[in-house]
C-alpha cells in the first residue's frame, strides 16, 4: 500500500522569517522571496551565499505561510503584496540599493513591487517566474467545493520545505496575482536577470521568455539552466546561479 506523503514537508527545517546583516557592504540589501506553499528555506542558500559575500539579506516568511493549508487559504494576494510592500520598505530605509530575488510566486511579487516601486529597486533576480502555471485556472471552479488537491511530482528527498497539497482557495489568488502582474510588466524598467530551469515540470516554461518579451526594462537576461527543475535555488545548479547573481549585484550596486 503506498504511503501519502506528509502535508507539511521537512517540518524540522527553519523556515521562519529572516534578517542577516552583513559586514562588509552597508550601502546594499538584498530582499529574498520565496515560492507559494514554500517557506523560507528555499531562498536560505542563495541569501546566507549573498550574506557571507558581506550584504545584508531579508527574506520574509509570506502571509498564511509555514503552518497549514487552511491558513494560506484564508489569505489574498493583496496579502502577500502588503507583506512585500512593508519588508522592501523597510530594508530600503536601512540601505541605499537594494536588490529583490524572487523565486516562482515570489518572482511574482518581485515585479509587482518593481512595478509601483521603480525608484527602491536596483535590480531584479527572478528565478522561475510563476506567470503560468498549467491548469491553475481550474482552481477558481473548485475551491468552493474542495479545500486542497495533492500535488504532481511530489520529491520526498528535496530539501524543501512546505506544502505538498495545494490549497485551491489560494490558488485561486495566485491565478488573480499573476493576472495583475502581467498587466504591470510593461511599468517594470529595473534591469533584471532571469533564471529558468529546462526540468521544470511545475509552471509553464514559456512564463520566463513572456517576462523577458513583456518586461520594460532595457537591460534584461533570460538564463536557461539544463540540469534545473523548478526550484533551481535547491538544485544542481545553484552554485552557477549564485555566481552569476553576485556578478549582477556587484555590477549594479557596489
Amino acid at each position: 500500500m503506498e504511503t501519502k506523503p506528509p502535508i507539511f514537508q521537512n517540518p524540522q527545517m527553519d523556515g521562519s522569517s529572516f534578517y542577516w546583516e552583513g559586514k562588509l557592504n552597508n550601502k546594499v540589501g538584498i530582499l529574498l522571496f520565496h515560492g507559494f506553499t514554500a517557506t523560507t528555506v528555499e531562498v536560505r542558500p542563495v541569501a546566507k551565499f549573498l550574506n557571507v559575500q558581506g550584504y545584508t539579506v531579508m527574506g520574509p516568511l509570506l502571509p498564511g505561510h509555514g503552518v497549514s493549508p487552511q491558513d494560506l487559504n484564508r489569505v489574498t494576494y493583496l496579502d502577500w503584496v502588503r507583506a512585500g510592500e512593508n519588508a522592501l520598505i523597510e530594508l530600503k530605509i536601512k540601505h541605499e540599493k537594494v536588490f529583490v530575488l524572487g523565486e516562482s510566486m515570489g518572482g511574482l511579487l518581485s515585479l509587482w513591487l518593481s512595478a509601483v516601486y521603480p525608484d527602491f529597486i536596483r535590480g531584479l533576480l527572478l528565478f522561475a517566474p510563476a506567470l503560468k502555471i498549467p491548469g491553475l485556472w481550474k482552481s477558481n471552479i473548485f475551491w468552493p467545493f474542495v479545500e486542497t488537491k495533492l500535488k504532481n511530482n511530489i520529491d520526498l528527498s528535496s530539501p524543501w520545505q512546505g506544502f505538498n497539497v495545494v490549497p485551491l482557495r489560494a490558488a485561486s489568488q495566485l491565478n488573480r496575482f499573476q493576472l495583475q502582474v502581467l498587466k504591470k510588466l510593461p511599468m517594470v524598467t529595473t534591469p533584471m536577470i532571469i533564471f529558468q530551469g529546462k526540468l521544470d515540470k511545475t509552471i509553464d516554461s514559456s512564463s520566463s521568455v513572456e517576462v523577458l518579451e513583456r518586461a520594460g526594462s532595457k537591460s534584461k537576461q533570460l538564463v536557461w539552466l539544463e540540469e534545473s527543475s523548478h526550484c533551481i535555488l535547491l538544485d544542481k545548479q545553484l552554485a552557477e546561479a549564485q555566481t552569476i547573481s553576485l556578478d549582477f549585484i556587484k555590477k549594479l550596486g557596489g
